[in-house]
């Protein structure tokens, strides 16, 4: 079934395991997640899922998707899997290589959605459940989830104000990525909109994981202390009368 694409309108990004180079978050969609990397994950090893247009592997017993049923899967009702899991890898050989301590990482992971030792992943290890809700997210590189995270914020923004908008510099991209550590909530709904500017409030909140308290803060956080503003083509972030 196609599902009919929306858009949440908050963004919450626990990176308590930053080091490790794991977040926690609410509000990336599947289809905003692939939407935001560069380049795309050419293909995906399925773990939980309930993906009609799967291929599957004799060897390793997962099913798994090349780029064109990555397409096909954007287009499906991931919401409706409920639970949600898959690595990326290279090459479609790779495989008829996974040996089977790299299989039972990945078991592993597909049921506790963290590691053994080593999840085998190209760039990143996805558990999500309600797509969109709640998503742990494992990053080979850091700075794939910093460009996700400020790409999203973008995508989001085209979307709810129908306004052209250039993407984030990389110096602010940097400071919302390291505020992640402390628990990011950037409230979409609360953005506050001029003909010539648009301000966006962001505070940090502490960690989470069950993402139903993250709501709850939907409307118990009004006053945040940092403004992301966007005028005449340009970002800024504002505290108090400071400016990055």
């Amino acid at each position: 079934m196609r599902k009919k694409q929306m858009t949440r309108d908050l963004i919450y990004v626990n990176g308590r395991e930053f080091d490790n180079h794991c977040f926690y978050s609410y509000g990336f969609e599947f289809y905003e997640f692939m939407s935001c990397v560069q380049p795309r994950p050419e293909n995906l090893i399925l773990l939980k899922h309930n993906f009609d247009g799967a291929e599957w592997n004799p060897h390793t017993r997962f099913d798994y998707v090349t780029a064109q049923g990555i397409k096909d899967l954007i287009d499906d009702n991931v919401y409706g899997y409920g639970d949600f899991c898959w690595v990326d890898f290279e090459k479609e050989e790779d495989l008829e290589h996974l040996s089977a301590q790299q299989i039972a990482e990945l078991l592993y992971f597909s049921h506790l959605a963290k590691p053994l030792h080593d999840i085998p992943k190209a760039r990143f290890a996805y558990y999500a459940h309600d797509d969109g809700w709640f998503n742990k997210l494992y990053v080979k590189k850091l700075e794939d989830f910093e460009e996700l995270l400020s790409r999203a914020i973008v995508l989001k923004l085209r979307k709810m104000t129908r306004r052209s908008m250039v993407e984030i510099p990389n110096e602010i991209a940097k400071v919302l990525m390291e505020s992640t550590k402390e628990g990011l909530l950037i409230d979409l709904s609360r953005m506050k909109k001029s003909k010539t500017e648009i301000q966006i409030p962001i505070t940090a909140v502490g960690h989470f994981t069950d993402m139903d308290n993250v709501y709850e803060l939907k409307e118990a956080v009004t006053d945040a202390n940092v403004k992301l503003v966007y005028s005449k083509q340009t970002w800024k972030l504002i505290k108090e009368e400071s400016s990055v």
